[in-house]
């Protein structure tokens, strides 16, 4: 079985969180936006918008209420204090969904394994600066394999 990018994003950046300092909850929160917020970056890859003007446009009558400073490390909206991508806030019952109901318990497992063996070693100052982080560490590792096939 191939282990998507979208998990392997998501349960990074849970495990980059955890590691600056965010609860375990927000962390999944997060995590979980990030990924969403990845898969935006890929789909406009080929337009001039940018993210931070496609999502105050998505949000109109919630503008005013977006606060960019909470999870400025991400460079991640928040409303009412949760994650907010697309439109939508995201918790840690999002997260929860895509790794392990998605996924099953033994895989999601190993998918934070996996995420937390790699963040552990990343220095600070790269988990800090969302540019580094992908750089050095989600494009050398978003192809690895998670779960060896049983041939």
């Amino acid at each position: 079985m191939r282990i998507n990018r979208f998990p392997k994003m998501a349960a990074l950046q849970k495990f980059r969180a955890k590691r600056l300092g965010y609860s375990e909850e927000e962390a999944e929160a997060i995590g979980i936006a990030e990924a969403v917020k990845y898969a935006i970056f890929k789909r406009l890859a080929h337009s001039n918008r940018k993210y931070h003007e496609t999502e105050n446009q998505r949000s109109k009558e919630q503008f005013n209420k977006l606060d960019w400073n909470k999870y400025s490390t991400f460079k991640l909206a928040s409303f009412e204090g949760k994650p907010f991508v697309a439109g939508r806030t995201y918790s840690s019952l999002d997260y929860k969904r895509e790794i392990f109901n998605k996924w099953g318990e033994e895989i999601g497992t190993k998918i934070e394994q996996w995420a937390s063996k790699i963040i552990e070693s990343v220095p600070e100052e790269i988990l800090q600066d969302e540019q580094r982080f992908f750089k050095t560490v989600w494009v050398p590792h978003r192809d690895d394999p998670i779960v060896e096939s049983e041939n």
